[in-house]
């Protein structure tokens, strides 16, 4: 069955089978970047499920499959550039990555992702916090921009609302079984963040998703499109620093007193886990 032939729910599933692949060879080398890719292959699989139904009623399902399609290929091309670069890297355990080391084929988000992973004091939290916000701030509106060459995205803007609906009522069970999975602590880890994991909540994916299709339009528009690649640059740097270090000095020295006190948490599946 060729790609264009391919059902909707086909399209993600070959989608969901490449996360598969990456989560259980970043679990296999223990890299943190397991704890994301798991989190979005659970994702994906709702959303494969879905299709396959129909339940939602997606007027146009294969527009639906495109985006998601779309989507992840921006996340494989990001990763795959970073592995790019960690094949030509000398062997360094628990080496401490400066964003200024990785390449400029690396989308700068993701630069600003991997070197924060790297960090001695880094949660699993972190992980899918900081890769969620720039798949979803970054990757996202690129996707929809791609997707609008081909025509207008805007009487998809329905379709696109049930999307944000499926993904919002799977986070809270999908966080649940990546703490099982990852960090039976992960709970406990609320009170370093506060309330900065709003992203990973119901109401979070809808306004980060719905902040994506705004800057989609922005980029659209000429008058605003340098503005908008600017901002969606900068989005995943400023929640890093903003969750590492905060502006109000009470909180800065807060933060670094808990992370001296809270362990990294990080647990890994025994080989050959099931992911589901």
């Amino acid at each position: 069955m060729t790609a264009v032939d391919s059902s909707p729910a086909e399209k993600v599933a070959d989608v969901v089978r490449s996360l598969a692949d990456h989560v259980r060879r970043y679990d296999e080398t223990r890299d943190s970047r397991a704890v994301f890719a798991y989190t979005y292959y659970r994702l994906t699989s709702s959303l494969a499920a879905s299709l396959r139904t129909n339940a939602l009623s997606f007027r146009e399902p294969h527009w639906v499959a495109d985006l998601s399609v779309s989507l992840a290929s921006a996340y494989f091309t990001a990763i795959a550039a970073i592995d790019a670069w960690l094949e030509n890297q000398p062997p360094r355990r628990h080496a401490v990555i400066d964003r200024a080391d990785l390449p400029e084929a690396i989308p700068p988000p993701w630069r600003d992702v991997y070197a924060a992973s790297t960090a001695r004091r880094s949660y699993v939290l972190e992980d899918v916090l900081f890769s969620m916000m720039a798949h979803m701030s970054y990757d996202l509106p690129l996707a929809l921009r791609s997707l609008n060459a081909q025509r207008s995205n805007h009487d998809r803007i329905g379709d696109f609302h049930r999307m944000n609906e499926l993904l919002a009522k799977c986070i809270d069970e999908v966080q649940d079984d990546l703490a099982d999975r990852y960090c039976r602590g992960l709970r406990s880890l609320d009170r370093l963040f506060t309330r900065d994991d709003e992203l990973l909540t119901n109401y979070g994916i809808r306004v980060v998703r719905g902040l994506a299709w705004f800057n989609c339009d922005r980029l659209l528009d000429p008058a605003s499109a340098a503005e908008a690649t600017g901002s969606i640059n900068r989005s995943t740097a400023a929640l890093i620093t903003r969750i590492r270090c905060p502006d109000d000095w009470k909180l800065r020295y807060g933060t670094r007193l808990l992370r001296l006190l809270i362990p990294s948490r990080r647990q890994w599946p025994p080989p050959g886990a099931a992911l589901d």
